[in-house]
């Protein structure tokens, strides 16, 4: 409102004076003008002054764009020499074959040459059932229980894979169709695929497992009363009423002389690094490869980082110093942020990285220095040292020199993890308490093997890691000729069981020679093994309801600083030097001293990164900026308003003159001739 009024009042101000001026009966001055001109001439040094100010910070913003965009790249460069690939870059040279193809390479394949030789590929078993009339035919109510493991060649016995978990399958009226148990067999997922074959008018159920001679299909049928049919699926050392079609078979791979066997034709460890997969046998090729180290790739990366700190340095001195093309010092030129910046990275540069000993510990040890100017060059070669020579020569120590690197002076501590928190350096290692994985040791077993379970109730509810299994049985009618065939036994079928696979808690069961050992795979105090309820003959196998033993949480000190432990895994405390490192502790370990470096390429992006992260230093200083130009933009408001209001007063104080002016002008025309008139000194005509 009172800026409508006072543009109001300076218009007709304005107005006004243009027309007395047009009239001639004013002054004669035009004022309109005028005030223009005063205004003006007032408001200019303080408009200048915040218009050269805002320019200024707008033109940062602008710059600490570009040195953002700098950083990055040069924070893209320091990421790849940071990189273990990076150093461990392999080639491969490997003859035409058909017998195999070499599918991926890893940085941590290990050099050197191999003879392969492929003498069997991989078979997946498969076994059909009989006939039926249509797929929606009822099969029989019940349920289905599928182990995995390997059957002898007579199809007579079967050895059950503890390693492997198979799965129950409960068949009702909702799925009580040839369908509805393919359907289930594969909802199971656990590696035995089901399919419905038409042959001729009838059809099959086809299961096929994964390849391997222990991924063979054993099933076991207990039917509902009263809804027979299931049992028809049988295959299992009782009854067997399905057909195998295919047996399951091994690869077997001869590498340098040694044979060994594979489940799959896709071959992921035997060399390690390197996977292949196989496609046919032979009895008389041998495959001759070579793995040899690729150190192009990582020299490539340090030069590559050498040139984008130079460009980086070029860049970012034409925005902090003298830009000597345009004869003008950058924006940022007086910007603490950005001068302290420059100072960090020439730090990093020229400074040891903290953590190693021995070996290469600076960028001058690799033949990389700093010139007068501040850029980086590379010394080729200087006598026996240089560039060429460390990368020949000390490759091992390149690698250490750049990529982050953690040890353990003993095989008992293993550093798994750091974080950003990390400092480097050395750190002593105490434990006051090892790790331990909750058990249950039953009593001798009184029998004698063979344990026929003909008759016998030996059923049980197993506790493990505090979750409670359902009610598991062992087979009717099997015999177990020794205490470690029992123990598969129970390891599988306490591992089968539902409630204990829905929690991912695993269990193994050992015979030690006279009694069965129940022990969880999980470390730490919430590491239990009891059995809750037993059936009457299960103290034939030395077991009782009741606890065992709980596990326990490793505990330790760091550099003297008490450490947290969880299961087997050792923390260091918050607010210590080693926070955020990890460490698995094995039983077993008493003390070591574990070292931790971030490496050169680890330090720089670190520390570029605190500039160019999302909430990093170069954001908050933009964010200040940003404020400042609101300021500016406020104070030009402010000199706006200040003068509309001076000129207004000036228009105001014109207009009291102009009115002066008209009076002493009418006075003055009415004094013109005044003696002409008045009596006595009127001229006589």
């Amino acid at each position: 409102m009172v800026s409508g009024t006072s543009s109001t009042t300076n218009n007709n101000a304005a107005t006004g004076s243009s027309i007395i001026s047009a009239l001639g009966t004013g002054s004669g001055i035009d004022t309109n003008k005028l005030a223009d001109q005063l205004t003006e001439a007032s408001k200019m040094l303080q408009a200048e002054r915040l218009t050269t100010k805002k320019t200024l910070l707008e033109t940062q913003i602008s710059d600490f764009g570009l040195l953002r965009s700098s950083l990055s790249k040069l924070e893209t460069a320091a990421a790849a020499l940071g990189s273990a690939d990076t150093f461990n870059a392999k080639s491969l040279s490997i003859p035409d074959t058909k017998l195999l193809s070499i599918t991926k390479l890893d940085a941590k394949a290990t050099a050197g040459n191999y003879q392969l030789k492929v003498e069997q590929v991989a078979q997946a078993q498969s076994i059909s059932s009989g006939t039926f009339a249509s797929v929606t035919e009822p099969i029989g109510k019940g349920t289905l229980t599928l182990r995995l493991g390997e059957w002898d060649a007579g199809l007579t016995g079967f050895t059950v894979d503890p390693a492997k978990t198979g799965a129950t399958i409960t068949i009702d009226d909702t799925n009580n169709s040839l369908t509805g148990l393919r359907d289930a067999i594969n909802k199971a997922n656990i590696g035995v695929s089901a399919s419905i074959v038409s042959d001729g008018g009838s059809f099959k159920l086809l299961l096929t497992a994964k390849s391997g001679a222990k991924n063979e299909i054993e099933i076991t049928a207990a039917e509902t009363p009263g809804s027979p049919g299931l049992a028809s699926f049988d295959f299992n050392q009782a009854t067997r009423n399905l057909t195998q079609q295919q047996e399951g078979l091994d690869a077997k791979i001869r590498m340098n002389g040694l044979l060994v066997s594979r489940e799959s034709n896709h071959i992921t460890d035997v060399i390690e690094g390197m996977e292949f997969d196989l496609f046919a046998a032979s009895a008389t090729e041998t495959i001759s490869l070579t793995i040899a180290e690729d150190k192009s790739t990582a020299e490539q990366t340090i030069r590559d980082f050498v040139t984008a700190y130079n460009t980086f340095k070029t860049e970012v001195e034409k925005l902090v110093g003298f830009d000597t093309e345009l004869k003008e010092y950058g924006s940022l030129h007086r910007d603490p942020l950005a001068k302290n910046l420059m100072q960090s990275v020439r730090n990093v540069l020229s400074s040891s990285v903290a953590g190693l000993s021995g070996g290469f510990s600076t960028l001058s040890n690799l033949g990389i220095r700093t010139e007068l100017d501040g850029s980086l060059k590379i010394i080729e070669t200087e006598g026996n040292t240089g560039f060429r020579a460390a990368i020949d020569k000390n490759f091992d120590m390149v690698r250490d020199l750049f990529v982050p690197k953690t040890s353990s002076s003993t095989a008992d501590i293993d550093v798994t993890k750091f974080s950003a928190k990390s400092k480097p350096g050395s750190y002593d290692v105490v434990i006051t308490q090892q790790p331990s994985k909750g058990m249950f040791t039953g009593a001798n077993i009184p029998l004698a093997f063979p344990i026929d379970t003909t008759g016998k109730d030996y059923s049980f509810k197993v506790s493990l890691d505090g979750i409670e299994s359902a009610t598991i049985s062992l087979p009717a009618g099997k015999t177990y000729a020794s205490g470690a065939e029992l123990a598969t036994e129970l390891q599988s079928l306490i591992n089968l069981d539902t409630n204990i696979k829905d929690a991912k808690s695993t269990l193994s069961v050992g015979f030690d020679g006279s009694k069965l050992v129940f022990t969880s795979d999980a470390y730490g105090a919430n590491s239990k093994v009891g059995f809750t309820a037993v059936g009457a003959d299960l103290a034939d196998l030395g077991i009782a309801a009741g606890a065992g033993t709980a596990g326990t949480n490793v505990a330790g000190t760091v550099n003297g600083v008490a450490a947290f432990g969880y299961g087997n895994v050792l923390l260091p405390g918050l607010g210590s030097d080693a926070e955020g490192l990890s460490m698995t502790i094995q039983p077993g370990a008493s003390n070591g001293t574990i070292t931790f470096s971030r490496g050169f390429a680890g330090g720089m992006t670190t520390l570029l990164n605190d500039f160019v992260k999302n909430s990093g230093l170069i954001k908050g200083r933009e964010t200040t900026i940003n404020k400042d130009i609101e300021k500016v933009e406020k104070d030009e408001e402010a000199l706006d308003r200040r003068s509309e209001a001076y000129r207004a007063r000036l228009m105001s104080q014109f207009q009291a003159m102009e009115s002066i002016v008209r009076s002493l002008n009418s006075t003055g025309d009415f004094l013109d001739g005044i003696l002409d008139r008045l009596p006595f000194t009127a001229k006589s005509s």
